[in-house]
């Protein structure tokens, strides 16, 4: 069985129990947003925010100008009600019981700056040897040039690496590259599939 020394974990629908799709989905609804417009909005803008590579303020008023939507104000303090940035005790617990067993642990996250913030500032982030999220670092999963980034910061190969994330596509891209990957679906499920690899 291969030797594993690293382990990156997914923000939302890994660490924390919700995913944040259908909460951002809902959010742009409230806007005013059609179904349509809210697939074309997460597919561009938003993967723009993501990226950070453009602020919260232009990402609201992109939208307020090209789908004239209902938006007043930057909507952060919607953010702050999203059930995704509290973690999931068992879920650290696990990471902490992998790191107290000589594993480098990781966050590697889709995340947009003010939920990133929100979590850095509530302390979530201690626990791990790095956080790289798509916000600070100007890449989204299932980007190779990501998880390239995260293996050169916690100096390891795919190989040496699990990556649990609840995206199809996101594992699919680090199984081609070699990462052991699992799709988590529910706290009891990631909890057992990666005891078994610790």
């Amino acid at each position: 069985m291969d030797k594993y020394s690293t382990i990156f974990f997914d923000w939302s629908g890994v660490i924390a129990d919700d995913s944040g799709d259908e909460f951002i989905e809902q959010l742009l609804r409230n806007v005013g947003a059609t179904d349509t417009q809210v697939k074309e909005i997460i597919e561009t803008y938003f993967v723009d925010f993501l990226k950070g590579t453009v602020s919260e303020t232009e990402f609201w008023n992109n939208l307020k100008i090209n789908y004239d939507l209902n938006i007043t104000e930057p909507a952060s303090k919607e953010f702050k009600k999203w059930r995704g940035l509290t973690a999931n005790r068992d879920i650290l617990a696990l990471a902490s019981k992998a790191k107290a067993q000589g594993f480098r642990i990781a966050v590697l996250t889709n995340i947009i700056e003010p939920v990133y913030n929100i979590i850095r500032q509530a302390g979530y982030y201690d626990l791990f040897d790095d956080v790289i999220a798509s916000c600070v670092v100007g890449l989204v999963k299932p980007q190779e040039e990501i998880y390239e980034l995260a293996l050169e910061r916690l100096g390891t190969t795919a190989r040496q690496s699990i990556f649990v994330d609840d995206k199809q596509l996101n594992i699919e891209a680090a199984t081609m590259m070699g990462f052991k990957a699992i799709l988590a679906h529910n706290p009891t499920q990631i909890i057992h599939d990666l005891e078994k690899l610790i």
